[in-house]
């Protein structure tokens, strides 16, 4: 698998979209920029195609320093260009470009590897990864470890944070094990308030020293801890409508609006025909948490524990991709 290294950026991206990617960056690419401060500041773009807020911020990059030095050096990864001209997460036959990060045969982890091995050469500064997710969800960023740098790169990021370990394959763990790292979640793909969140954070980051030594203070950063990944059986068949007469499983229409809602026990989720459980709650170790967190009562999954959803979403396709969103507790 090809990864194209280039110092200063492409042909201008102005008055493109990311689907128009290919014609400008035609295989997967790191692009190197020199600034006043010569450790670099790692921005993740494109890991899944269809996410395109990092796209605009590639664009706002280049508007803002194609010509000029930045205060601090850039090294810019531009990921699935493949899937961004498709509009995908990721294609038929690749895997989650996001999925990747951790020992493993094949191209793409050699690709990571690769990736991997030129930041840690670089000596980079911090790592920001951008993301979007396809459910309604305030703007956050997720950390995997609770050093004072990630908490305030997430701080300055937004108000809510999350610190996980599962999925252990993503880019962000792996990069933390460098340097300073946060993913962000800018919302819904070209939403202004996550682009401007994402922005305000990467200049702020290009322009410091360093970080300071203590935590952001609580008040600044609402800190949840990520317990669980819930998946739905691939074998069950389901659907958000209650009137879907086909569904093994019918899922509460509202359920994505829970997101970072703080939950009590005996909410329901769900019912299913059937019976049998259909969605399963596992940790960063892959060990089957569902029992502590759901129960069936008859046909309805009833939540058997306190925790507050996050990422939950209604689209099929990224649930059967991916999962239907996970689980946390206050950390």
């Amino acid at each position: 698998m090809r990864l194209d290294l280039i110092d200063g950026f492409p042909a201008p991206l102005d008055g493109l979209t990311a689907r128009d990617i290919r014609d400008v960056l035609p295989n997967p690419t790191l692009i190197e920029i020199e600034g006043e401060r010569p450790e670099p500041l790692f921005v993740s773009t494109l890991l899944h195609g269809d996410e395109t807020s990092s796209f605009r911020i590639l664009q706002r990059l280049q508007a803002a320093y194609g010509e000029a030095r930045p205060p601090r050096s850039l090294l810019i990864l531009v990921g699935n260009v493949d899937a961004a001209a498709a509009g995908e997460r990721f294609l038929d036959g690749q895997p989650d470009f996001n999925r990747i990060w951790s020992k493993g045969a094949g191209a793409h982890h050699a690709f990571a590897e690769r990736v991997l091995r030129t930041a840690r050469e670089k000596r980079i500064f911090a790592s920001i990864d951008i993301h979007n997710n396809t459910g309604r969800n305030p703007v956050y960023g997720c950390v995997n470890v609770l050093r004072p740098a990630d908490l305030q790169l997430a701080a300055t990021f937004a108000t809510v944070g999350v610190y996980y370990l599962n999925p252990s394959t993503t880019q962000s763990i792996a990069f933390s094990r460098l340097c300073p790292a946060v993913t962000l979640e800018c919302g819904r793909s070209e939403e202004p308030e996550g682009i401007e969140a994402a922005w305000r954070l990467i200049e702020t980051t290009l322009r410091i020293d360093s970080f300071d030594a203590a935590p952001p203070p609580p008040e600044t950063l609402k800190l949840y801890e990520t317990v669980a990944r819930i998946i739905i059986d691939p074998d069950c068949s389901f659907s958000f409508d209650e009137a879907d007469a086909d569904a093994d499983l019918v899922l509460c229409a509202d359920l994505e609006d829970r997101n970072f809602v703080d939950l009590a026990e005996g909410v329901l989720w769900g019912r299913v025909v059937g019976g049998g459980m259909p969605i399963k709650a596992v940790d960063e170790h892959g060990r089957d948490l569902t029992a502590s967190f759901f129960r069936l009562e008859g046909d309805a999954i009833i939540q058997a524990a306190p925790g507050a959803p996050s990422m939950i979403t209604t689209s099929l396709n990224a649930i059967r991709r991916d999962c239907l969103g996970y689980l946390m507790r206050r950390a």
